[in-house]
């Protein structure tokens, strides 16, 4: 199942971000996320937050339009990003798009980011997308990347050193080598080709893809 979570981060569509065409079979928006929706044009299946930014007359509407509001209180130890990747793998997601995850309070963003070492998200294939940049988890033993001759590609291991990368069609090729956490080695390769190879043998690798050089 395909699932688009729209958080209550930055939210600046550009041609990355998905039309309502787009085929989601659940779309979950989190607490201000339900604004971002609107913007966009697409209807939330579920709506999840303390939602106390929400006028009762709203909250009143949406359940009377079918949406499922799953309220938690303001004070717990989860975010509220995780909050919904959890229940979204719960009810059966296998892929995950999360939008507007990142922006404003750099805390937030690095707490987002690193839900993509969540050991209960493990076996769901997530991506962030924000703005013209889309960042993808790797885990062995990898995966290919669409783009365009001259993409901007950054590869950052998550958790821990990354072992084992070996990459096709990008300009400055990795051979079987050690991506250390902590390095800023993979940053700022380059497409050429409009698909690239990643292969992992071991941890977690963060690629961010940038349309066009960066």
């Amino acid at each position: 199942m395909n699932v688009l979570i729209i958080a209550n981060g930055e939210f600046a569509p550009g041609e990355s971000y998905p039309h309502p065409k787009i085929p989601f079979d659940m779309v979950i928006a989190v607490d201000g996320g339900h604004q971002h929706c609107q913007v966009l044009g697409v209807e939330a299946d579920i709506l999840m937050g303390d939602l106390d930014s929400l006028a009762p007359a709203l909250i009143e509407k949406l359940k009377k339009g079918g949406t499922q509001l799953i309220t938690f209180p303001p004070e717990k130890d989860e975010i509220d990003l995780e909050l919904a990747l959890l229940h979204a793998v719960e009810i059966g997601a296998t892929d995950i798009v999360v939008l507007a995850g990142l922006g404003g309070r750099v805390d937030m963003s690095l707490a987002n980011l690193s839900l993509l070492a969540h050991p209960q998200l493990h076996d769901v294939a997530i991506q962030f997308w924000h703005d013209e940049q889309k960042i993808y988890r790797i885990q062995p033993p990898g995966i290919e990347i669409k783009g365009k001759l001259g993409d901007t590609l950054s590869l950052l291991p998550l958790g821990g050193d990354a072992t084992g990368v070996r990459t096709m069609n990008l300009a400055y090729p990795l051979r079987d080598e050690r991506l250390i956490f902590g390095l800023a080695r993979g940053v700022s390769n380059v497409f050429t080709a409009d698909m690239v190879t990643i292969d992992l043998e071991h941890g977690i690798l963060l690629a961010i893809w940038t349309r066009g050089r960066a």
